[in-house]
């Protein structure tokens, strides 16, 4: 008896060594299965990592350019400035000398009918003339070469900017008269008009023309005049005219915070909208103002001047505005 309980014993012991060598084998085969999954997943997060880095290099490229390409603008409208800034002065140099070359000219002249006793300040003066053309001639030559003097040149890649273009997109409408600066509803006034236009049609179907007004709108009325043509009417010409009360702003207060110019330029893109200016012979002054300060803030800025006494006015035959 004692011998079969040692025997058992031993079977009993073999079979736990079994059991326990074969759990150590299975969990030996999940250790190499997690360690071969994490390898590949290390592997995949990395390359997942390198493609984000690449794209990121990618995005950060035309970033830097147009970055460069802004600091290269702003150097060019300094350097213009100061061209004109030069020209201005050697054209005032000009007119001072031309000045004085005038009067001299004119005691010259007085001098020439004068006595003998007088001939020697007539030909002094005479010298003195020949000096001061002289001189405006070297003027005017340093005049001409600053103003030709070729303007720094900046190549933007595939942007090309020339100094006028037609302007197809959104427009905002001033007219600047007496110096006063008055916003035009123009848009506003447009879609009036076509809403009216059928019913201008059905009322006047057997005329040979049409002639109606439109507003008040912001201060402004529209008139607007249709020609008769087979199958119907089509429009002529329209023009806008300001109402008594209607004043306008200074050009100072007009850009100020309070301004109503200035409302809207807040209110629209300087990438998408050019601002027409309607400009009358008495506010070509207020005009460059303008413009200048349109330019700071990045409006490109069209000109339609006007005689005395016309009015604002527009037509399908009509051009398109030259933005600069």
């Amino acid at each position: 008896m004692p011998r079969h309980d040692e025997e058992h014993i031993a079977v009993g012991e073999d079979s736990f060594l079994d059991t326990t060598a074969n759990l150590v084998g299975i969990m030996i085969i999940l250790v190499v299965l997690v360690g071969s999954k994490t390898t590949t997943d290390a592997h995949e997060h990395g390359q997942e990592l390198a493609a984000q880095v690449e794209a990121e290099n990618r995005l950060a490229e035309p970033v830097k350019r147009a970055q460069g390409l802004q600091h290269a603008l702003v150097e060019q409208a300094m350097q213009i400035q100061e061209h004109t800034l030069e020209a201005e002065y050697r054209r005032a140099e000009r007119d001072r000398l031309l000045e004085q070359v005038i009067f001299a000219r004119q005691a010259v002249e007085a001098e020439l009918g004068a006595t003998d006793e007088t001939q020697r300040h007539s030909i002094e003066k005479q010298q003195k003339l020949e000096q001061l053309e002289s001189q405006l001639k070297k003027t005017n030559a340093m005049l001409g070469a600053a103003e030709e003097h070729k303007r720094p040149k900046i190549v933007l890649e595939h942007l090309p900017t020339p100094m006028a273009k037609t302007v197809f997109g959104r427009e905002l409408h001033i007219r600047l008269q007496r110096g006063q600066v008055t916003v035009v509803p123009w848009d506003q006034l447009i879609e009036m008009l076509k809403s009216q236009l059928p019913l201008a049609v059905q009322r006047n179907a057997s005329r040979r023309g049409i002639e109606e007004t439109l507003g008040p709108v912001g201060g402004f009325m529209m008139r607007y005049r249709m020609a008769a043509v087979q199958g119907g009417f089509e429009l002529d010409r329209f023009e806008i005219e300001t109402t008594p009360d209607n004043i306008g702003e200074s050009l100072e207060f007009a850009l100020a915070s309070s301004g109503r110019l200035r409302l809207d330029l807040a209110s629209r893109d300087p990438a998408e909208t050019v601002v027409t200016v309607w400009v009358y012979p008495d506010s070509f002054d207020q005009f460059r103002l303008l413009k200048a300060a349109l330019f700071e803030e990045g409006f490109l800025c069209a000109a339609r001047p006007l005689p005395d006494g016309m009015r604002i006015g527009a037509s399908p035959s009509g051009s398109r505005s030259s933005a600069q």
